[in-house]
């Protein structure tokens, strides 16, 4: 396989070989100009015979994300800055660089993560045989920090069943058809942080279209390196996690109290143990400010699911 992504350039009257290009790979991004270089150099280095352009549909970023962006542009050819400015959100993001994408094959990934080597060809060769597509997340390159101040990372890879109910991969390593993010309205841009792709699959799934694992396919995930920031993120998925509920309980999501009252009793029961070290403060912390979120989610959504 050689290295390709077009040889066009936007702008300069030239014929684009990218007018069609057989991948599009769109990448939100909000104030990213600190880590998106690692993702483009890693997208630049790709190892497929397939034609993809690259994305970076931009929320409104401050520091120098655009320029960043066109300083790739001869490592990049076929990589555009995309405005997406009109309203925050990741899905507001998404939305407008899939609208923009010149093919039907989508990839997404995110600005602050590193795609294995092989990602577009090992994605799109499993994106041809279904509508949707998900791989598998490596926690430990980009978080030699974290590991080392909070312990072992947590979390899912590929597609996992969420809070559950159906399967979804992850933002940081999806992929979808366009013409079938058209038939489904696209993404929805109510949801502003949190089940943001998790919504989006859900529904894919519902209305009878094909989600499978690219078991192969590989980014390097970026956690929150702070204390502060990895609490706080499991707050706003806690508080999100609601919503999903209300919009597709109809649909069969169920809410297990037994399984929150176990979480809780575990929170009460390894509280007096916080001393023994961060690792299990850091846990304790996690769990309490999802829980947290769960019922400030049920009283904004006016649902239980606590």
């Amino acid at each position: 396989m050689s290295t390709t992504t077009g040889t066009g350039r936007e702008g300069t009257g030239a014929p684009d070989p990218l007018a069609q290009p057989d991948v599009s790979v769109v990448i939100p991004a909000l104030n990213a100009a600190r880590t998106l270089g690692v993702q483009l150099d890693a997208l630049a280095a790709q190892r497929t015979s397939r034609t993809f352009e690259v994305l970076v549909a931009d929320n409104g970023s401050t520091d120098g994300t655009r320029e960043l962006v066109e300083g790739y542009r001869d490592r990049l050819p076929g990589l555009r800055w995309i405005d997406a400015s009109a309203r925050t959100g990741s899905n507001v993001a998404r939305n407008t660089g899939i609208a923009a994408a010149r093919s039907d094959l989508v990839l997404l990934c995110d600005a602050d993560d590193e795609v294995d080597p092989r990602w577009v060809e090992t994605m799109a060769t499993a994106l041809e045989d279904a509508d949707g597509v998900g791989g598998r997340l490596d926690r430990l390159k980009l978080n030699d920090a974290y590991v080392q101040a909070w312990g072992t990372p947590h979390g899912h890879n590929g597609v996992v069943p969420q809070l559950g109910f159906l399967p979804r991969p992850i933002g940081a390593n999806a992929g979808l058809r366009k013409s079938v993010w058209e038939r489904l309205g696209g993404f929805d841009e109510t949801y502003v942080r949190g089940g943001t792709e998790t919504e989006f699959f859900w529904r894919l799934q519902l209305q009878g279209f094909s989600l499978v694992e690219a078991a192969d396919s590989l980014v390097h995930y970026r956690m929150r390196s702070s204390f502060r920031a990895g609490v706080r993120q499991m707050y706003v998925w806690g508080r999100q996690a609601p919503m999903l509920y209300r919009d597709f309980r109809r649909h069969g999501m169920t809410w297990d109290a037994r399984e929150s009252l176990r979480r809780l009793r575990w929170l009460l029961v390894t509280a007096p143990r916080a001393y023994r070290g961060r690792e299990v403060r850091y846990q304790l912390a996690r769990e309490a400010a999802y829980r947290a979120g769960r019922v400030v989610g049920s009283l904004k959504f006016r649902v239980v699911y606590l």
